[in-house]
């Protein structure tokens, strides 16, 4: 069966006005997504066509049941689909209101993924990818042999690729037919491996994916699933985050259990350059870094800013910059608890999303620009098309004694008179919307009380 929008849907999104946000392909209906997957896009680069805000306050929020431990999405008319652990894939307005949630009976461990009809896949700890249309109906599901933690790709002709915790990743039609698979290998002498990462797609269709036991990057033929290339991390590192491509088709890993970051021809898979990311010796990190972070390695995928600059995140306080060409550029400390989701708006502005409840907005030069303080812990922020910036709180209830829902939180930059900035300038000590002199006072006088000087 054709996933295809019915013809009522149709009349029904263009009587509410949604027909300037979708177009008629060659294939039928075609639907423009903001934020489609993990990354915002399937080359996974983590850069939004839209600008985010600086200072703002919160426009709505939305409780879930459990936690959302993946990337949210937005659909046409900034629709918002969140994927929970309770099990629920929740659909919402563009104003926080729900519209429809499916229930899949099992928690939803990966980030939703909009199909070019705007049919939404999704994979569940039971082995199912679900495919689900745009009024929250079931299409299909496939069953794997092991939890989907991986967010799905989709082509531009609608074929899905979606990996499993089984260390297969599975090609699949528009109706959920199997067109093909590729297996990773397990580690040392087991043979099943297991995937955490999301597949990527460069722009000439090809798929990128790695295993989590199995140190290499595959470049797979979209027709058959057929071998291009290798590219082996001699290092042995475990690749558990996903490859991000740029526009030039370079791709960019990190790894568990090697600090570098890697640059790989999408031609040969020939390792263009390595950088070490946790180098004391580079003059980056202070003296104690390999006794503080000496573990640090790469979780979370890098993201790309609009001038080709690379983020990167690992498991301490330090984000950093590196160049198309492998330099670092700068680093910066945020705070003490580390390991952010990386985002970045049109403009260039970073947004480090931390367990430690913080969302930080960091400049193109390093600088920390503003915060947004949650009680709970924070991850992958995603930008709408109206500067309104989403997050959503990842909190595992099961580590506490107050048991409370998780919360997605929309922060807009429209502010009453009334408001206090929640999304406020890191100079703002006083949460008014301003920096000045009052703010220097305070400033003043909390570093006084630092050093243990009497006013």
């Amino acid at each position: 069966m054709k996933n295809t929008i019915p013809v009522t849907s149709w009349l029904v999104l263009v009587i509410l006005g949604f027909a300037g946000t979708i177009t008629v392909g060659n294939d039928g209906l075609v639907v423009k997504s903001t934020w489609k997957s993990l990354g915002g896009n399937f080359k996974r680069t983590g850069l939004s066509e839209n600008s985010g805000l600086e200072l703002g306050c919160i426009k709505w929020k939305f409780e879930t049941n459990g936690p959302v431990s993946a990337s949210l999405t937005v659909g046409f008319d900034n629709r918002v689909h969140i994927a929970c652990e309770d099990g629920k894939l929740y659909t919402l307005n563009h104003d926080g209101s729900l519209l429809w949630s499916y229930d899949a009976n099992s928690p939803l461990l990966s980030s939703p993924s909009i199909g070019p009809d705007g049919t939404v896949y999704v994979g569940s700890k039971n082995g199912n990818l679900y495919a689900v249309d745009v009024s929250g109906n079931l299409l299909w599901t496939h069953t794997t042999d092991g939890p989907i933690s991986s967010s799905p790709a989709v082509s531009e002709d609608g074929n899905v690729y979606v990996c499993s915790q089984d260390g297969i990743l599975y090609a699949l039609g528009q109706d959920g037919s199997e067109l093909w698979s590729f297996e990773t290998k397990g580690p040392g002498e087991v043979s099943t491996g297991t995937i955490f990462a999301s597949p990527a797609i460069g722009s000439d269709d090809t798929v990128y994916i790695a295993g989590l036991y199995d140190p290499n990057l595959y470049a797979l033929n979209p027709n058959d699933g057929s071998l291009k290339w290798t590219c082996n991390f001699e290092s042995q590192g475990w690749p558990f985050a996903s490859p991000v491509v740029a526009d030039d088709g370079t791709i960019y890993q990190t790894l568990l259990y090697d600090t570098n970051l890697y640059a790989i021809d999408h031609n040969d898979g020939a390792i263009i350059w390595s950088i070490d990311l946790a180098d004391p010796q580079s003059g980056f990190f202070e003296l104690e870094y390999l006794e503080n972070y000496g573990d640090a390695d790469g979780w979370s995928e890098p993201a790309l800013g609009p001038d080709g600059t690379i983020y990167v995140s690992f498991d301490d306080p330090y984000l950093r910059a590196v160049d198309p060409n492998g330099n670092i550029k700068w680093t910066t400390c945020l705070r003490t608890i580390g390991g952010f989701t990386l985002t970045v708006d049109i403009n260039g502005l970073i947004y480090a999303a931390s367990d430690d409840g913080y969302l930080y907005v960091v400049d193109s030069d390093g600088y920390e620009v503003s915060r947004y303080q949650s009680d709970n812990w924070l991850s992958y922020t995603v930008i709408a098309a109206d500067n309104t910036i989403i997050v959503a709180d990842s909190r595992d209830n099961s580590f506490l004694i107050e048991q409370s829902n998780n919360v997605v939180v929309a922060l807009s930059p429209q502010c009453s008179e009334e408001q206090v900035p929640d999304l406020s300038w890191v100079g703002d000590l006083n949460s008014d919307g301003t920096v000045n002199f009052n703010n220097v006072a305070l400033l003043a006088a909390n570093w006084l009380n630092d050093k243990g000087i009497m006013q």
